[in-house]
């Protein structure tokens, strides 16, 4: 029978499987009725797969956005920078995960991950600490690419282990805190900064800048070893020491069950011509390409950048801590808005109508940072609520990890391809729309205008097209496969759902937004 790999076919196929009817509540971490041996199987996945995910995580986010809080403290009066060199050290970073990124992924579905991760994390902590040595923007351009090239296959790699060893009902959360961990990093890049400025600036003849990028090579280094001796590889292949051959053919059938057991990974040009006619590739592609769009992966250097440009009588409104410091609230914020999506996601299965309801929150504070405001506390709330767009990306990726079944060559490829997709149009953007000789407005580059404009098409996409793509090619592998009427997305496996709400979510959303365009063009299209 023909390999299908849509989430459709992967999830309700077990029908033997004793499940409890789900408890009505809020919020749970393994799903009603699991028994204990799979929770403790579970637990282990979680300490050793989750856990090491989210420190490599932790790490590449850490070492990626130092840049800006060493900007801001020091780094551009000793090194003389005095136009857009924060923006190119981003741009030559994200050059590196274009150049890096298909290649490092597609290597996992050849090397094992416990040694390739480990040894790409070694890697660029090896090229973020040559950067304390840096005299000149040019050294840091060229420590930022590699350091770039190597960081590539983390976000998509660990994307890839995570859907191979969970079930589908478990990926939203476990994601969701994934993705968390890297603003974690970002948050704690600012707090190491501020710490480093008051206790260490000008210590042993270093500036405090410098010592950041000592302190983050030296939080790299024993994450990687603890991947080396924990990251395992698909359930099929060779067993870890922390899991028994009993755990290990249960997590072969916890993926089985969901018809989402890996296929086999030869590379030929059979394989090239299967992949590139998966809707995935290109859906989530673009999912990716508009979300970038929309800029708001800068929200806490733009407020960095925007406290520093307050002054008082001529004199900085905030300390350097506070500059590093109050930004990472918008870490916190983030969580919150991670967990809230995640819940709602998993309990109603309606992520059209969340990813508007992000989207919406996001297109409100882009049209405050538009008009903008002299209210300094009404700004700094604008740029946390903003904060939404955080939960955005994890329900991308849950979705990219489902709708790829086992087919492990789409699940790499997919992942690293829209990744590098979207650091290529994040690459210009943040360039030519978002320099930072514009911070904080914007105004001669129409920044704002620019993102208000891809927020918008932003929630079209997600909350309307994408769920119409989905449901469509479901309804195509029904009838080719003649499969029963699971729905999309469908966590609950003692029973079947219609499909109709998901699809009439996105149904109705676009023709909400249709009649919206109609009318408004209507009544401004003369006024152009």
């Amino acid at each position: 029978m023909p390999q299908y790999n849509t989430t459709t076919l992967a999830l309700n196929s077990a029908p033997n499987r004793k499940v409890e009817k789900p408890i009505n509540r809020w919020y749970h971490w393994y799903e009603p009725g699991t028994s204990k041996e799979e929770k403790w199987l579970i637990f282990k996945l979680d300490f050793f797969i989750l856990l090491y995910t989210c420190l490599t995580f932790f790490v590449k986010y850490l070492d990626q956005t130092n840049i800006t809080n060493a900007y801001v403290s020091g780094m551009k009066e000793d090194l003389k920078l005095n136009g857009n060199e924060l923006n190119w050290f981003t741009t030559y970073f994200n050059i590196g995960i274009i150049v890096g990124g298909p290649f490092c992924t597609l290597a996992l579905t050849v090397v094992q991950p416990r040694y390739w991760l480990p040894a790409c994390t070694v890697a660029w902590s090896f090229f973020v600490l040559f950067i304390y040595k840096a005299e000149s923007a040019k050294t840091v351009y060229t420590l930022r690419f590699f350091a770039g090239l190597f960081e590539s296959g983390a976000m998509p790699g660990a994307f890839y282990i995570i859907g191979s060893w969970y079930r589908s009902s478990e990926i939203n959360r476990r994601t969701t805190l994934l993705v968390f961990s890297s603003v974690g990093g970002q948050m704690f890049s600012g707090y190491i900064q501020a710490g480093l400025y008051h206790n260490m600036n000008h210590h042993l003849g270093l500036a405090a800048w410098r010592w950041l990028f000592i302190f983050d090579f030296i939080i790299g280094i024993p994450v990687a070893l603890f991947g080396f001796f924990c990251c395992p590889d698909e359930p099929k292949s060779s067993r870890m020491w922390w899991i028994t051959e009993k755990e290990r053919q249960m997590s072969i059938e916890r993926i089985a069950e969901e018809k989402r057991d890996a296929m086999e990974s030869t590379w030929n040009l059979q394989t090239v011509k299967r992949l590139l006619s998966c809707w995935q590739l290109y859906a989530f592609c673009i999912s990716w390409v508009v979300m970038e769009l929309t800029c708001a992966v800068n929200l806490q250097r733009w407020m960095t950048l925007y406290l520093k440009s307050l002054k008082v009588n001529g004199h900085y409104k905030y300390s350097t801590e506070k500059i590093n410091a109050l930004p990472t609230i918008i870490g916190c914020a983030e969580l919150v808005w991670m967990i809230l999506s995640a819940t709602l996601v998993d309990k109603y299965q309606t992520p059209a109508l969340v990813f508007l309801g992000l989207g919406l929150v996001q297109l409100f504070a882009y049209i405050v940072f538009l008009v903008w405001s002299t209210n300094d506390a009404f700004m700094m709330a604008v740029y946390y609520l903003c904060s939404a767009y955080g939960a955005i990306p994890p329900l991308i990726s849950a979705s990219l990890n489902l709708s790829c079944g086992g087919d492990k060559q789409l699940r790499a490829l997919t992942a690293s391809l829209m990744v590098s997709a979207g650091y290529a149009v994040g690459i210009p953007t943040q360039q030519y729309i978002f320099p930072t000789s514009e911070a904080p407005r914007f105004r001669k580059t129409h920044g704002y205008v620019f993102g208000v404009v891809w927020v918008i098409i932003m929630i079209i996409w997600l909350g309307g097209i994408l769920p119409l793509i989905a449901r469509y090619f479901e309804k195509r592998e029904r009838s080719l496969y003649n499969l029963p009427n699971y729905e999309l997305g469908m966590e609950y496996r003692d029973g079947v759902k219609s499909v109709d709400n998901v699809a009439f979510s996105g149904a109705y959303f676009i023709r909400i937004v249709g009649f919206a365009v109609m009318a408004y063009v209507s009544c401004h299209g003369g006024n152009s």
